[in-house]
């Protein structure tokens, strides 16, 4: 092969190498940028040194002798393909805690002693529809399978305004059929007669359909690196399947509104007792029980809570079983004082699972127990939310002795696929500041002492009340409006939105 071929091969092979440098380059750059607020000034730093780089390859290109050079480029292109692989796997696993897309599914059912086993056998009978054409699973997929199937033509379509009272309905024989979300076992299992439901109801038919989430358009990011004070709702989805990706209730067993002030690491939590009686926003602030809420959706949850304490609420986190096991076992247990012996069946629903009482290290499966049981505490669902908050510190307590980016990752990976938020990809990045500020404070010399953690007690009275549209008495819980008013106080003070009481008056020695 003749010098000139040579060099016109080399020549080209050599400009090949350049424009792969520029594009892995620009991917590389790209994806730097994706990790928006973390460590700003080094991210900066990192590009600029890429783009000089850049410029001394290019320089290279005119030089004689540019084996070296070439030798560099390629290990410069191999290490930016790395690179954007690990940093996309990162935000990968981070955006999918957001899941963009929720699938809903509506199910019609009938009771299982009924002579009807396929879609065929539906002709003549009574169908039960919600009247709330908001609800995507219980009213708006059952209007196309009605469409569909052409139910319309020789059935009669009884509409309800309340799901419970629709169920009843099914039960008593007042209707053959009825459309509900295919959750439905998740729904009613904790409602009053219900428990079996399950076994009780058969699916003739089923459909889904995936709709893209509205995210919040609320963002506390003061700027690319610092957060506002602010809230979350912690819903616990009482289910045991793996994952969150279709549309999961959150029946009000397990409601935790939690505030954070990123300034001064303070946090409050409140357990919101499942009985709680209150006025339900998108039902036109008629009360009912708050367990109940959740079957109108996540958004009638939150704006219901905010009207009682009247405090927005910026984000939601939703986390199952699954979730609760992951997160424990991936921080490697937690540490918990235990109040009680206590006893419950598995994530899985299946072999039970005791936990002692006294100080202890919990694995995922014993930690669950802790969060799930109510039947063998005093006040029941009240004492349960105390529980659930011990819970909680210690995770968060646990959180701050995690010193690697790896084991982080490891526990964002393990959990994503049971988790659900409205937080941003953004916000969730952001985080990271507030933890890397945490651990480096030096005024905080333990775990314990990492955050100051205000646990709310709501107080209030036991009552049977009768539901007209149910004809029956059911227990509720009356939140003490004084009690409410407080928690209420002590929310907005670590949001920043109200001052804290001075005491005025103080008493020395035996009164």
């Amino acid at each position: 092969m003749s010098t000139k071929k040579k060099k016109k091969r080399t020549f080209k092979f050599n400009n090949l190498l350049i424009l792969l440098v520029l594009i892995s380059s620009c991917f590389l750059i790209y994806h730097i940028l994706l990790l928006g607020p973390i460590e700003p000034l080094i991210r900066y730093i990192i590009i600029g040194v890429i783009v000089i780089i850049n410029i001394l390859f290019f320089l290279f290109k005119k030089k004689k002798s540019k084996n070296m050079a070439m030798i560099m480029m390629i290990l410069f292109i191999s290490l930016n393909v790395i690179l954007c692989f690990s940093i996309r796997k990162v935000y990968g696993i981070i955006d999918s805690i957001n899941k963009n897309k929720i699938i809903y599914s509506s199910s019609l059912i009938a009771l299982r002693n009924a002579e009807i086993d396929t879609i065929d056998d539906v002709s003549d009978k009574k169908i039960g529809l919600i009247d709330d054409n908001l609800s995507v699973d219980n009213y708006i997929i059952a209007k196309e399978m009605i469409e569909e199937e052409h139910l319309e033509n020789d059935n009669e379509i009884v509409l309800y305004d309340d799901l419970l009272v629709m169920l009843h309905a099914l039960y008593d024989g007042k209707i053959d059929l009825m459309f509900v979300s295919s959750n439905y076992d998740v729904m009613f299992q904790n409602a009053e007669g219900f428990e079996n439901i399950n076994h009780d109801v058969k699916t003739i038919l089923e459909k889904d359909k995936t709709i893209q989430k509205e995210s919040s358009n609320v963002s506390m990011l003061n700027n690319a690196s610092n957060l506002k004070p602010f809230s979350i709702l912690l819903m616990g989805v009482d289910s045991e399947k793996d994952g969150l990706k279709k549309n999961a209730y959150a029946n009000g067993d397990g409601l935790i509104l939690i505030t954070f002030n990123p300034q001064t690491f303070n946090i409050t939590m409140m357990s919101i007792p499942r009985d709680s009686y209150v006025p339900v926003s998108c039902r036109d602030n008629t009360k009912n029980k708050l367990t109940h809420v959740g079957w109108f959706g996540t958004d009638c949850m939150m704006e219901t809570i905010e009207n009682v304490f009247d405090v927005d609420i910026h984000y939601y986190v939703k986390v199952n079983f699954k979730g609760v096991v992951g997160i424990v076992d991936a921080l490697g247990g937690v540490t918990v004082d235990v109040p009680k012996k206590l006893c419950t069946d598995d994530s899985n629903r299946q072999g039970e699972i005791c936990i002692n009482q006294g100080l202890q290290t919990l694995n995922g499966e014993q930690a669950l127990v802790l969060a799930r049981n109510r039947y063998d505490l005093r006040l029941g669902d009240i004492d349960r939310g105390y529980n659930q908050q011990l819970l909680i510190k210690a995770l968060l307590n646990k959180m701050t002795s995690v010193r690697n980016v790896s084991t982080l990752l490891d526990i964002l990976e393990t959990v994503s696929n049971n988790l659900d938020t409205n937080l941003t990809t953004e916000e969730i990045l952001s985080f990271y500041n507030i933890f890397k500020d945490i651990l480096a404070s030096r005024e905080y010399q333990s775990n314990d002492d990492l955050m100051n953690i205000v646990q709310i007690k709501l107080a209030g009275t036991s009552k049977n009340i009768y539901f007209e549209n149910l004809n029956s008495r059911l227990s509720c819980y009356l939140l003490d409006e004084e009690s409410v008013e407080n928690a209420s106080h002590e929310m907005k003070v670590n949001l920043n939105l109200e001052d804290p009481e001075m005491i005025k008056s103080f008493q020395f020695g035996p009164s």
